[in-house]
């Protein structure tokens, strides 16, 4: 049997305190189920005073392989034990993370109440790893409570095309201007265009701005090589006004937390709610139906607000299967003294 040995970021144990270990494992496991041999003995060790995850598998592992566990929100590097009985030197394993733009895009924008950019990343790979399909299925991702992109960015550092919503005109603003920004810095070839579209029949009017964007001007010349970004100015509520059926791969959201701002909900518009419940009791069907079948829905909310038992009878009643035995059951964790976050992942299908 082979060892490899994960070293987690320094910034991990910053997202999650105390429960950043139990996050990263559950993580680990589900990258391991997309392994083609098993993986055995999945766990936390300390080697030298040096906190590591590990696993054993019995062959070296496929570069298929090394890309799923090159995804993982946490790594930081990779090793292989040396199989030797009287050597237990740890022999670094190369990593193969593609970025198809400078993944510090996530970092340099910052903001009250901004969620941090390695939890979001893990949400993006629960998604997928929970859906049908791999990282070379020419991903559609939809956030349909955008904010300010933290979700589209760390979908485009992995090359997915990726659509937000976002309900407040000025968090679009926001977002759309520094990602301009940022692919004139870095000089990357990409071209903006701007829409409007009415989303309901009392004439709500929506706003879209779509990004398409390459390194060069010869990766811009085909649409297999061009990246995709696009924000709407408006309601998540419209979603199936807005795009086609299943159009989407993935449906990544980290819902309000109901304590420094609420939810919108479509019984009283001007009124905010704790609780994302009347947000997504309007919005899960419009999700259903705009997610590919074998595609998956993974959000995050604050527990406090809203208990785990009603947000799955909700899911289901809408038509998704929840996913909650280990290691999806194991995502909890406490971001500060009125915020318990968990994710809630389902899959249509």
């Amino acid at each position: 049997m082979l060892r490899y040995l994960l070293l987690r970021n320094p910034g991990h144990n910053r997202v999650y305190y105390l429960e950043s270990e139990q996050l990263a494992l559950a993580e680990l496991k589900l990258t391991c189920q997309r392994f083609a041999q098993s993986c055995e003995h999945i766990e936390s060790l300390d080697l030298a005073g040096i906190n590591y995850l590990s696993f054993t598998v019995e062959n070296p592992l496929s570069n298929t392989e090394l890309t799923w566990l090159s995804r993982l929100s946490f790594i930081f590097a990779l090793f292989q034990q040396a199989s030797d009985a009287h050597d237990s030197a740890l022999l670094p394993v190369a990593l193969t993370t593609p970025a198809y733009i400078d993944p510090k895009i996530s970092m340099l924008l910052k903001y009250s109440g901004k969620t941090n950019e390695i939890f979001t990343r893990m949400m993006i790979n629960v998604g997928l790893l929970s859906s049908d399909f791999q990282y070379d299925d020419s991903i559609q991702l939809l956030d349909p409570v955008a904010g300010k992109g933290t979700t589209l960015f760390e979908g485009a550092t992995s090359g997915f095309a990726v659509t937000g919503v976002e309900l407040e005109r000025k968090l679009v603003h926001d977002a759309t201007l520094f990602f301009k920004k940022f692919m004139e810095r870095e000089k990357y070839k990409h071209t903006l265009s701007k829409r409007s579209m009415y989303s309901s029949p009392e004439g709500a009017e929506a706003f879209i701005q779509d990004f398409q964007y390459a390194r060069d001007k010869q990766g811009f010349k085909s649409e297999d090589t061009r990246g995709h970004l696009s924000m709407i100015a408006g309601n998540a509520i419209h979603a199936r006004r807005y795009f086609k059926a299943e159009k989407f791969h993935l449906i990544i959201g980290d819902l309000p937390y109901g304590i420094a701002h609420g939810n919108i909900g479509q019984k009283k518009h001007n009124s905010r709610t704790r609780s994302p419940a009347e947000l997504l009791e309007v919005c899960l069907p419009d999700f259903h139906g705009v997610l590919k079948t074998g595609g998956s829905l993974v959000l995050a909310w604050n527990k406090f607000v809203w208990p785990r038992e009603a947000f799955t009878e909700l899911l289901t009643a809408k038509g998704f299967s929840v996913l909650d035995t280990n290691p999806y059951d194991q995502f909890t964790h406490r971001v500060d003294q009125s915020i318990k976050r968990d994710i809630m992942v389902a899959r249509k299908g």
